[in-house]
């Protein structure tokens, strides 16, 4: 019996030892499932998917923050570089105007007010588009870069300008719809012969332009007009005056050298020569075309060069190749001098870098 006592003792040791170092944990259930033991098999199954739960969790966690890290990096070094390829470099391909049309980017700001920088981009394109394409030019040499800052000036105005008379619009209630503006390519394109398909081809084989590129284009020069015969009193005033006095009686060369804008007929008295059937986008040929000789219209409204014109015209002759005609002209300055004051005052803001309109020496556009 003490033989079988002495080899007991270990045996309890080992026990307690085993006890002890499995000590917190639950005894596994045996290895038969019975309704006596089914719940400790079941919190065994559940403990161990704990245990592989919570770091698959905090795996997750850490994936979605890296991922995001990563897309806010790429994020801003796009917008770093996109930044200094358009205000620095001042890319005008293809792929900057399509994102300029995505990002609400701007050029320029008109008294607070925007300027995209598409719409400098779709008209700078379209000038680099045409003297390289059309013309042979070259921008690369020195005089070529002086050129290329020339029209850089001159079509950052307009944008400029474009957002300036937007802005006044919206304010006036004054806007442009769809069909005045298909109203207004289907005349040019009926006065030039020319179908929707060659209007397309020409618009993309002369200044790289889509239709869409075109209709903004006049969408912003018909509210132009529109615009300004809303706000313009004075120019309205002067033509009436103009109109009051022929009425009764008044020589019209008189009128024209004290009264007409049109510096080219002006001191001649007005006096101007068409060919019959000529194309003239302003109408004004259309219109005195009309007329029996000795006749004048009344006061009419014209757009030239981007600039805006009330006239009247008298028809002094006519044959079967030319009309010849005298005609008074009054411009219409109330936006562009109200243009040249928020000028003045330091409210157009350029975030781009263009040599300023002084530097350049009078050029012919295309």
């Amino acid at each position: 019996m003490t033989k079988n006592k002495d080899m007991d003792t270990p045996k309890v040791g080992l026990r307690q030892r085993i006890a002890e170092r499995t000590a917190g944990h639950k005894s596994a259930p045996p290895a038969r499932i019975t309704n006596d033991n089914v719940e400790a098999h079941r919190e065994l199954i559940l403990s161990r998917g704990r245990k592989l739960k919570y770091p698959i969790q905090y795996s997750k966690i850490r994936l979605l923050i890296i991922t995001l890290a990563v897309v806010l990096i790429t994020i801003i070094g796009f917008g770093v570089w996109l930044h200094r390829s358009l205000y620095t470099r001042q890319q005008t391909s293809s792929f900057y105007y399509s994102a300029t049309k995505i990002l609400p980017l701007s050029v320029a700001s008109v008294d607070g007010v925007a300027v995209p920088y598409q719409d400098y981009l779709r008209r700078i394109r379209a000038d680099i588009h045409y003297y390289l394409n059309r013309e042979g030019r070259s921008f690369n040499s020195n005089e070529g870069k002086k050129e290329l800052d020339y029209h850089k000036r001159k079509n950052l105005l307009v944008a400029e300008k474009a957002t300036l008379v937007r802005h006044l619009a919206e304010q006036k209630s004054v806007s442009i719809s769809d069909a005045e503006v298909d109203a207004k390519i289907k005349t040019m394109r009926e006065s030039d012969g020319a179908s929707e398909e060659d209007l397309i081809n020409t618009l993309n084989t002369y200044y790289g332009w889509t239709l869409a590129d075109f209709r903004s284009t006049i969408r912003d020069q018909l509210l132009e007009q529109k615009l300004a015969y809303q706000i313009d009193q004075k120019a309205k005033d002067r033509i009436a005056e103009v109109k009051k006095a022929l009425d009764k009686g008044s020589d019209f060369a008189e009128l024209a050298k004290k009264y007409s804008d049109d510096t080219i007929s002006k001191e001649a008295g007005g006096v101007s020569v068409a060919k019959v059937n000529t194309s003239d986008p302003s109408g004004i040929v259309e219109e005195v075309s009309k007329l029996d000789v000795g006749k004048s219209t009344d006061i009419k409204r014209a757009q030239i060069d981007g600039n805006n014109y009330y006239y009247i015209a008298k028809l002094t002759g006519k044959d079967d190749n030319q009309i010849n005609y005298s005609i008074i002209m009054i411009r219409l300055d109330a936006i562009n001098d109200k243009f040249k004051q928020l000028k003045k005052d330091g409210k157009i803001r350029e975030y781009i870098q263009v040599p300023a309109e002084e530097t350049f020496t009078v050029k012919s556009g295309k």
